[in-house]
């Protein structure tokens, strides 16, 4: 019997670090990977939820000019955050994929009327065959040959 391979979305680990869903604990017995642009997106969610509760600086914009005037506290938040990123990969053995190609993410985007993102991470799992994913955003439930894991 072989291994049920299952993709993490980002939604997936944004669920665990920010709101502290464990979605991982129905997944013990699956092959869990992810992709380099996924981990790309959850660090960069993961730094700007640190810096909003660090300066109190709500809006996108303003929030993004300060930490480009403050890279000692960009550096101080990424140890953190690259840290914790790291030791769930480590700890649930994720496979870290590289994505798939543009011209795959760009069919999949006219295809499925998905966003850019969405459409790389849909194509990735299309490219290195994976039926299933792990995710809590519906837009991936219109995608016909990915299946949404309840998480």
């Amino acid at each position: 019997m072989t291994e049920e391979t299952i993709f993490l979305d980002s939604s997936a680990f944004i669920a665990f670090f920010v709101n502290g869903i464990d979605v991982f604990r129905n997944l013990g017995n699956c092959r869990l990977v992810t992709s380099t642009n996924v981990v790309e997106e959850v660090a960069y969610i993961l730094v700007k939820e640190s810096a909003k509760e660090r300066t109190n600086i709500e809006k996108h914009y303003d929030l993004l000019h300060f930490l480009r005037s403050n890279s000692d506290l960009v550096s101080k938040i990424s140890q953190e955050v690259t840290s914790d990123i790291s030791t769930i990969l480590d700890v649930f053995d994720i496979v870290v994929f590289p994505p798939a190609s543009f011209a795959e993410m760009f069919e999949v985007m006219t295809s499925y009327g998905l966003l850019p993102n969405d459409a790389l991470i849909a194509a990735t799992c299309k490219h290195y065959d994976i039926k299933k994913i792990a995710t809590f955003d519906d837009d991936f439930k219109r995608v016909d040959f990915l299946e949404v894991v309840e998480v």
